[in-house]
């Protein structure tokens, strides 16, 4: 019994939730939950479609707080300064992927504090659409 109540609050759930509107791409994430194992790593997917190159444009991943991401690409860079404190140093997009529109985030050490909805939001700036 002890047992099967430690592997229950070891179990998370983590939604992507991918924000796009109409336009030249959309963001697609995945139609069924992820589920995470504490203090393992875990990917949460999301992809432009078409495929195209996601290395100029802002991918933005949020769980409650827009203005709090749990990670920040903008600029062709990482934004660790504006990043939620809990998650520094524990996200990674795959760069060398952006140039397919993979937007997917790597997720190191889950914590039981991460379960929760997670926002894939990516933003064209040039063209000033929100996608």
């Amino acid at each position: 019994m002890k047992q099967d109540l430690c592997l229950c609050l070891t179990l998370l759930l983590l939604v992507c939730i991918s924000v796009s509107r109409s336009g030249r791409f959309q963001v697609v994430g995945p139609a069924d939950r992820v589920v995470a194992v504490a203090g393992e790593d875990v990917v949460l997917p999301c992809y432009l479609k078409p495929n195209i190159s996601a290395e100029a444009l802002e991918v933005r991943w949020f769980k409650q707080d827009f203005l709090r991401p749990v990670h920040l690409y903008a600029n062709k860079m990482n934004n660790e300064d504006k990043q939620d404190k809990s998650y520094v140093g524990r996200t990674q997009l795959f760069r060398e992927e952006l140039k397919a529109g993979n937007t997917s985030l790597k997720l190191s050490g889950v914590r039981v504090s991460d379960n929760g909805r997670y926002n894939c939001f990516v933003q064209d700036h040039e063209l000033r659409n929100e996608y």
